[in-house]
């Protein structure tokens, strides 16, 4: 699982750094003979594997309605959105104090916001925000 989750945030952050690379047209000779290969079918690799359809929860945790994709283990569950960073912030403050979670910190730079909350038997949770244009990538903790 801690794969995946590296391998989605590691994708949404290459998509942000990305940057337009130009090629110029290459005169090339004509080949004298032209070789066929058939490449043998091979698996996708992790990071590039259809992700399944989201859940409503993952270990007592909502997990925000609207989600388009998702996919978790007992470790971390990981989940894509259609909204603004702020708007899942704002889901996860209300819901979790519904749930007796308690804030207890905020990290927030350019593209990012991780919440820190915590539970009446002392249990971490975190809820990492990733965004980029209109989407979000969300990752829950525990």
């Amino acid at each position: 699982m801690k794969k995946v989750i590296a391998a989605h945030l590691i994708l949404l952050l290459l998509s942000a750094c990305s940057c337009k690379i130009q090629l110029t047209p290459a005169v090339a000779e004509a080949p004298t003979e032209v070789a066929t290969v058939t490449p043998a079918p091979s698996p996708l690799p992790p990071s590039q594997t259809p992700a399944s359809q989201p859940t409503k929860e993952w270990m007592g945790i909502p997990v925000m309605p609207g989600a388009t994709t998702g996919e978790g283990d007992e470790e971390g569950y990981v989940f894509a959105i259609k909204a603004t960073s702020q708007q899942v912030q704002d889901y996860y403050q209300v819901e979790l104090a519904r749930l007796g979670w308690q804030p207890s910190d905020q990290d927030t730079s350019n593209a990012s916001v991780i919440l820190s909350f915590t539970d009446s038997t002392a249990a971490t949770l975190t809820v990492s925000i990733l965004a980029k244009g209109d989407e979000v990538l969300v990752l829950l903790v525990k």
